[in-house]
């Protein structure tokens, strides 16, 4: 009788770890659960030359944000964010990490002006920049509103980082309103959520973390 009590013990034991565990991994999945309707394949030119595919980078999580360069707070606060936080990570996490910089100014970045921007960041960033059209058939894919604020170009002289000479002529660019969510995408290319540049930097690592 004592051996069948300890047997029913050990197995209802067993059971309740297994259902503990089980609570714990779905609390972990549920942080980042898998966003219906928004998302896709695209290609795009890539600032390492080329074109590229989301889908070639099938195996690693993806952080994608919209921006532009003479975009003056928003975006070089958050590359910068994102950067810190690749810093905080170990090399062999890196190594399963791309982070896309989708630029929504065609009009003034070029493949060789976002390699250089993003380089500031980190050398691993990769810009994709395309025609208007394209730039909108992925931004409408991941439903990333953006808006150009006026027809009329302003200067870039105050903006945050600048790329050009200081003894150049100074260029002008639009002014846009844009998404400030930076996509979290695991390796199915399956949006999981957005961080932003609020987010703690130990929260995006343990979602991130979650997802390699």
């Amino acid at each position: 009788m004592t051996r069948v009590i300890q047997g029913k013990f050990h197995l209802a034991l067993s059971l309740c770890l297994l259902l503990i565990g089980s609570l714990v991994s779905g609390t972990s999945m549920a942080n980042m659960p898998i966003l219906k309707g928004i998302g896709g394949d695209f290609s795009l030119r890539s600032s390492k030359g080329g074109e590229v595919r989301l889908s070639d980078f099938s195996d690693k999580v993806v952080m994608m944000f919209f921006g532009y360069t003479n975009c003056a707070d928003i975006c070089p606060t958050t590359m910068a964010h994102i950067s810190q936080l690749m810093n905080q990570l170990p090399s062999e996490s890196r190594e399963r990490i791309q982070v896309l910089f989708i630029s929504i100014d065609s009009d003034y970045d070029t493949p060789k002006h976002l390699n250089k921007y993003l380089s500031y960041f980190d050398p691993s960033f990769i810009g994709l920049v395309d025609e208007r059209e394209k730039i909108d058939e992925v931004a409408a894919l991941f439903k990333a509103d953006y808006t150009k604020l006026a027809e009329e170009k302003v200067t870039t002289e105050y903006k945050k980082l600048s790329l050009e000479d200081s003894k150049a002529p100074k260029r002008q660019g639009y002014l846009y309103s844009h998404t400030a969510k930076i996509f979290v995408l695991d390796g199915k290319q399956r949006v999981r959520g957005f961080f932003y540049t609020g987010t703690p930097i130990d929260e995006m690592r343990q979602q991130i973390e979650s997802l390699l």
